[in-house]
């Protein structure tokens, strides 16, 4: 069973320019998120990933649709049981949303205070917790002296507190440097691979997913228009949309005024081929160039790694004799796919 599982879940609003119509956050998404993996939703501002969160953990209440949480049907749930069900659910967000009149220490032990859990347990808890986040000489510090990073981190370790089976990442590295945000991502994913925290990321980036999670939801007008695990995703996009998140960081095949340029810059025949995880390699491309005698230069694209799986497209300008082209062309199609600008 699916620790956390949405079925044909919506959530309408009052539509502000005509009280007697319903505008629709979240169109009947389903989807199941597995114990123990990093799940991402993507999506641009305004595709319902935020709502979709805020339904998860009980924040808001679902028009109709069933979500069940570790077995549980949330939406039939009561405020007390919903009470009892956060604390199983940590939530990080973009803006850090810390106390700033409170210290590191304070803030991290707030929600166990609120639990009611005995002093004794919360200091024990909280220093865990700052060794855990690399935080411990920055428990008597406040929140204006702190980077962005490290305020990250301490809302990691105050999502953390209660010990939750699940973590709510809400763009929680948007606020973020790139070289904080690939430090943040480290620090999520040593929470799951140690403590064995299921994490759902919700942003709209896709270099976090790639980093990150091992599968993903592409959303866009409430809806969730593709799903699967990222690797797939990215090799093989099925959506506009998608498409559309994946080239920001993964080039594929030039085409206008991408293209055109190529052709000013680079001589010969404008040919792509694409390299998949377990497919033939770029450098065994490069041998049958070679032994066909071509010149040939490397002139777009690249290879991308997603946890260990590597894929992506090179395009490549080669000159030489025609016949040799076409008997190249040939021996690469045989192994991969390969493509010629027209």
């Amino acid at each position: 069973m699916a620790l956390v599982s949405l079925t044909d879940v919506t959530k309408t609003y009052p539509d502000p320019s005509n009280r007697k119509k319903q505008i629709a956050a979240i169109d009947g998404v389903s989807l199941d998120i597995q114990a123990g993996e990093i799940y991402g939703i993507i999506g641009y501002s305004g595709a319902g990933k935020s709502t979709l969160v805020r339904l998860i953990n009980a924040l808001e209440s679902a028009t109709s649709g069933s979500i069940l949480v570790d077995g549980a049907e949330v939406t039939t749930m009561r405020e007390g049981q919903l009470r009892k069900l956060r604390l199983g659910v940590g939530m990080i967000f973009q803006q850090f949303n810390l106390f700033n009149s409170k210290s590191v220490r304070a803030n991290i032990a707030y929600p166990l205070k609120v639990a009611g859990v005995p002093r004794a347990e919360r200091i024990r808890r909280v220093n865990e917790l700052l060794a855990f986040v690399g935080l411990t000489e920055k428990a008597r510090s406040f929140p204006d002296q702190l980077s962005g990073g490290q305020k990250q981190r301490v809302g990691i370790a105050r999502a953390l507190a209660t010990s939750p089976r699940i973590l709510l990442a809400d763009e929680a590295t948007s606020a973020l440097d790139p070289e904080t945000t690939h430090e943040v991502l480290g620090l999520l994913k040593k929470v799951n691979q140690e403590l064995g925290i299921t994490i759902i990321v919700i942003t709209h980036e896709m270099d976090v997913i790639q980093q990150i999670a091992t599968r993903v939801a592409v959303m866009e007008n409430g809806r969730v228009i593709e799903d699967g695990e990222v690797y797939s995703v990215f090799s093989n996009p099925q959506h506009a949309a998608t498409r559309r998140f994946v080239s920001t960081v993964v080039r594929g095949i030039p085409a206008g005024d991408e293209l055109a340029v190529l052709r000013q810059r680079h001589p010969g025949r404008i040919f792509t081929v694409s390299i998949l995880d377990g497919d033939t390699g770029q450098s065994r491309v490069f041998e049958i160039l070679t032994r066909a005698g071509l010149s040939f230069e490397l002139i777009y694209g690249g290879i991308n790694d997603i946890q260990g799986r590597t894929f992506g497209h090179l395009t490549i300008a080669v000159t030489g004799a025609d016949a040799a082209i076409e008997s190249a062309f040939a021996e690469i199609s045989a192994l991969t796919e390969i493509v010629e600008a027209r």
